[in-house]
């Protein structure tokens, strides 16, 4: 059973004794359900858009969501669900990647922490980057994304003869509008949200330069949600966590 140092986390967040622990291998699939939502993804956090994404109402709002370190993915150290199935915990090393000065950073010198959680048709999101090194850094750090509004009956395996319109992404400063009108003639939106803005933001893509001096932590908080609300915050993740572990 991995421990974690629970002096790490937040106190609203804080995990009690852990209950699952993945193995070194991405094919084990964790799953979060809060109300009419759920979220299935890979011990990496990463949503690939086979079976897995976020659900909102039997839709697939969600069907891509992976994190990448310096153009490549992580390797895993340890995933896990806490005992109430609120708080899903993966824990990441870099492999050898440049900064973006082209300085060479070897592998393990930077930690990741994604925790997840569902609360209110929104997932929530806090990446921790550590830096272990000796060294000041500047990564890019990538979140890729994108929504296909496919029902259930689709995720499984059946096809549709004809699907609504999905219309072009709305890109703002800090957030991303994903949306799609469905042949009932009912809008399906996502919008994912972060707690500073991409240094470039596309429909499917948001890059971070972020800065890492040595031995400290940087924080980026991702909500994706059915609209854009407050911008995502620590404290914005924190009360969510509270509320969803405690009513």
């Amino acid at each position: 059973m991995m421990e974690l140092d629970e002096r790490k986390l937040d106190p609203a967040v804080a995990l009690s004794s852990l209950d699952e622990t993945a193995p070194r291998e991405p094919h084990r699939l964790f799953a979060l359900k809060q109300g009419d939502c759920f979220a299935v993804a890979d011990a990496y956090g990463d949503i690939r858009g086979s079976g897995d994404g976020f659900f909102r109402d039997d839709t697939r709002v969600l069907s891509e969501f992976r994190l990448t370190i310096g153009g490549r993915q992580m390797s895993l150290l340890g995933a896990s669900l806490s005992q109430d199935n609120v708080l899903f915990t993966s824990n990441l090393t870099n492999l050898p990647i440049q900064s973006a000065a082209g300085r060479d950073i070897p592998q393990g010198a930077i930690h990741i922490e994604r925790v997840r959680l569902i609360w209110q048709d929104r997932l929530f999101e806090r990446i921790t980057l550590s830096n272990y090194s000796r060294e000041h850094s500047t990564i890019t750090v990538s979140l890729h994304f994108a929504a296909d509004f496919r029902d259930m009956f689709e995720v499984r395996g059946s096809t549709r003869v004809k699907r609504g319109t999905t219309h072009v992404a709305k890109t703002e400063k800090e957030s991303v509008m994903l949306g799609y009108d469905g042949l009932d003639g009912l809008p399906r939106l996502s919008a994912i949200s972060f707690s500073q803005a991409p240094d470039k933001l596309s429909d499917n893509r948001a890059d971070f330069l972020i800065a890492v001096t040595k031995r400290s932590q940087k924080v980026l908080y991702v909500e994706v949600g059915p609209e854009v609300s407050e911008a995502p915050s620590r404290d914005r993740f924190r009360a969510a966590a509270a509320r969803a572990r405690f009513g």
